[in-house]
């Protein structure tokens, strides 16, 4: 074994009187560590294929034993192969799954949790947000003291898009939680700017919001944004390009601007600098024999490219795409019908629609991405 006396399990290693015992750890390319040692520690070795070597390290009288053997069952396999699938390969040769003493906490090449509790889905998402700061805190090497929405958010939002495959959720959009504590935040009055440091926020519960559910909801709006194709090949990249060399917010808003062509420095502005709010409205002024004649309405501060659905009366329906002008460009995506851009200096949008068929409803963002405080108002729907 390289790390020596019985590290592996196999058979113990007793020592003679007055002998001493030396282990041996050694750790390429990472800038932190953690280690643990307990006498009644359980020792459970598990070959990803393609993957790391991981070790499960517990204690049978304490922790919840049967989780620690479900997640051995797929779950560890599965996690593994969907970060590697969507985000970028673990380079590790090996990872370590820890009850430790409070918690969870993330390490390189390891992480910390209690592991005494009955719930196996809260416990498997524990160890997929805290295994998955391996590739945010860890490889990428964020400043998550700088920047904690891009360690904390990222990571959170890697976490629900692999725990929706891991658990066959089926959810089209797994950040909706995120999104009502958004809300929640924005019209609380405690909102401050993402931009803030980790120790310098007014309240820790907004610390929490922005840096977990407003960090990943930059994601997920992002890829509103740009497309999906587009942001699966920038998280790809930025993975790949970025690997310990402590990335700021400027680099990652570079790799998305290469993959998608279009200019997205006012979205990181917008979101992580300012405090502004995303509110849209929809209504329908007329539809006759002449076609259609749409308002869009914005009523919040930060202007946001707006995906429109349109229903007719035959049950057809039309996704029609309005880019803003800072983006010079529009997301490109099958089906969709780019229309002129919006200036974000005019509050009001009028869109001349030539279809003559009835119009029974208009919906801003079926896909519930954007980031619209108040959604009453995102849907027109004939009487």
């Amino acid at each position: 074994e390289d790390v020596g006396f019985g590290y592996g399990g196999v058979k113990k290693v007793r020592l003679g009187r007055n002998e001493l015992r030396t282990w041996h750890f050694k750790a390429d390319r990472v800038h932190d560590f953690a280690f643990a040692a307990d006498p009644d520690y359980k020792h459970v070795q598990l070959q990803i294929e393609n993957g790391p070597l991981v070790h499960l390290l517990y204690d049978p009288k304490t922790a919840n034993e049967a989780n620690w053997i479900k997640i051995q069952d797929g779950y560890l396999q599965g996690y593994f192969d969907f970060m590697a699938q969507h985000f970028g390969k673990y380079p590790y040769k090996q990872f370590s799954l820890i009850q430790g003493g409070d918690g969870g906490m993330e390490y390189p090449m390891c992480t910390m949790m209690l592991g005494g509790g009955d719930d196996f889905e809260g416990f498997t998402g524990l160890f997929v947000h805290e295994g998955t700061h391996n590739w945010y805190y860890g490889v990428i090497g964020t400043n998550e003291a700088a920047y904690p929405w891009m360690d904390e958010g990222f990571t959170s939002y890697a976490e629900e898009e692999c725990m929706n495959v891991l658990f066959s959720r089926g959810q089209s959009n797994p950040h909706l939680g995120a999104y009502r504590a958004y809300v929640y935040l924005d019209t609380s009055g405690l909102r401050e700017p993402l931009s803030t440091p980790a120790d310098h926020f007014n309240y820790n519960r907004t610390y929490g919001i922005n840096s977990y559910s407003a960090g990943a909801l930059f994601l997920n709006q992002l890829e509103y944004i740009i497309g999906e194709e587009p942001f699966a090949r920038g998280m790809k990249r930025y993975w790949a390009q970025w690997q310990f060399k402590h990335p700021k917010p400027e680099d990652f808003i570079r790799i998305m601007e290469r993959e998608s062509d279009l200019e997205l420095d006012w979205y990181l502005s917008y979101y992580v600098d300012q405090v502004k709010s995303i509110d849209y409205g929809v209504s329908l002024t007329r539809s006759d024999a002449n076609g259609a004649e749409i308002l869009l309405e914005r009523k919040g501060l930060f202007p946001m490219p707006v995906d429109l659905r349109i229903t007719y009366a035959s049950g057809r329906t039309e996704m029609l795409n309005i880019p803003l002008v800072s983006m010079y460009g529009a997301k490109r995506v099958e089906g969709y019908d780019v229309q002129s851009p919006w200036a974000w200096t005019h509050p009001e949008y009028i869109l001349k629609h030539t279809s003559t068929e009835p119009v029974i409803s208009i919906e801003i963002d079926p896909s519930k991405r954007l980031l619209d405080i108040d959604r009453a108002n995102n849907i027109w729907s004939a009487e």
